[in-house]
């Protein structure tokens, strides 16, 4: 590519990134048929989506057998069957059915051909996966049901069009969505780690578990997300939820301090590993990607299985979500989830290091003696959402003089009076 070239280029994903980035609900429907931006997606949007992805799918407990069928939505150049094969190499060997829908046909074919490309540089073949492309878009009659159904940033681009309260859109989107599974699918979807997306995220899990569909990850329990953004509830307006729709209140967890938009759940890996022409183009356009973020959920249907899990029950895991930050007395701090609620973690970053997406078990002092009422030491294991294979080990903070957290206790746990998160210290 000429520098004339180069340069328009890099103006395009800057103009396209403005666009995606902006009020979505004035932005084309099809905006990948226009040739310029068409280009700008396949060259720098799809490799992006691949690392935040991949990263994902990496250890996500997939469960598909052999013969299994996947439906993507909004597949666009076929950004999910990538990275899934980039991710797992145990499903490199599976027969899988994958149909890939998007409104844009011919973004589906130059998707086909980047994939087959792909696959024999790597494998030196093409793995046993029927790739099915069809001029579908979201709400559109499938014929196939799937054992697993994904979406990856999809919903931001009509979702919040309208004015129909949240918590009903998240109820009819999850209705939806659950009418293309077989029995004991699965669901996954991701969207950008944005405010509004990590909204939609929390509000479709809720809905979701209205319908049956428990989260799998990253959710460390099934009670009331503690980190819901502008989601409050999936109260309707007339008080008639969608049919089969269970809207009772989640089981209440310590939520952060009161104020009109909570935290979001989203998160982060470092891009150090990122190949060195993504990040030229990426500066070219004047977008450096220092971190990527995201906000994903993957919800299963329990189908007639009764969960092993006593009801009320806590469970002992904690996930780590946001970025490191300095504490007082030489420590640093990162907030987290827990079937307990909106958690602070506090360690010493000079003898523990760990990331956005991390796994834990939640210490037992921590744990509740009994449980919530309803109302409106560390594991090995890395999760989905970890940036543990890309980042180094964090350097140490120190601070001008130690000091103490401001805290409080409720229900006899230690609160931080400033967030209003548990403090876990490890």
């Amino acid at each position: 590519m000429n520098l004339r070239h180069r340069q328009e280029l890099g103006r395009t994903i800057r103009s396209l990134w403005e666009d995606l980035t902006s009020e979505r609900e004035h932005r084309a429907a099809e905006y990948l048929s226009a040739p310029a931006y068409y280009s700008a997606y396949v060259r720098y949007f799809l490799p992006w989506n691949i690392v935040r992805l991949s990263s994902i799918f990496t250890s996500l407990p997939l469960n598909l057998d052999d013969g299994a069928s996947i439906v993507d939505i909004g597949s666009g150049p076929l950004t999910v069957p990538i990275a899934l094969y980039v991710a797992r190499p145990d499903l490199r060997i599976k027969p899988l059915t994958i149909y890939c829908t998007d409104k844009t046909e011919r973004i589906l074919k130059v998707g086909q051909t980047i994939f087959e490309s792909l696959c024999v540089r790597m494998t030196g073949g093409l793995p046993p996966w029927k790739i099915i492309l069809s001029r579908q878009q979201f709400g559109s009659h499938l014929t196939e049901k799937a054992d697993l159904l994904t979406a990856a940033n999809v919903f931001n681009e009509f979702f919040w069009k309208g004015k129909t309260p949240l918590g009903m859109r998240a109820l009819l989107a999850a209705k939806q969505l659950l009418g293309y599974l077989k029995g004991g699918g699965s669901i996954f979807l991701m969207e950008p780690g944005d405010p509004r997306s990590g909204s939609f995220i929390s509000a479709i899990r809720a809905a979701l578990l209205a319908f049956g569909a428990e989260p799998v990850a990253p959710c460390p329990h099934k009670r009331a997300c503690p980190m819901p953004g502008i989601f409050r509830s999936l109260e309707t307006p007339s008080g008639d939820p969608p049919s089969g729709a269970d809207t009772k209140p989640l089981d209440s967890v310590v939520m952060p301090k009161r104020r009109e938009k909570y935290p979001w759940c989203h998160f982060t890996i470092g891009t150090e590993n990122a190949p060195g022409w993504m990040k030229a183009l990426s500066d070219e356009a004047g977008l450096p990607k220092e971190k990527l973020v995201f906000s994903y959920l993957l919800s299963t249907i329990s189908g007639e299985a009764k969960s092993t899990t006593p009801a009320g029950a806590t469970s002992p895991l904690i996930r780590i979500v946001s970025e490191e930050f300095p504490l007082p007395g030489y420590k640093s701090g990162r907030y987290a989830c827990s079937a307990e609620g909106y958690c602070l973690i506090r360690y010493s970053s000079t003898r523990t290091s760990f990331s956005s997406g991390d796994l834990l078990r939640l210490p037992q002092a921590v744990q509740a003696p009994t449980p919530l009422k309803p109302s409106v030491p560390r594991t090995s294991e890395r999760p989905a959402g970890s940036r543990s294979h890309f980042a180094d080990a964090l350097e140490s903070r120190f601070l001008a003089a130690p000091k103490a957290l401001s805290t409080g206790v409720q229900n006899g746990r230690v609160l931080d009076e400033k967030s209003g998160a548990i403090i876990v210290s490890y």
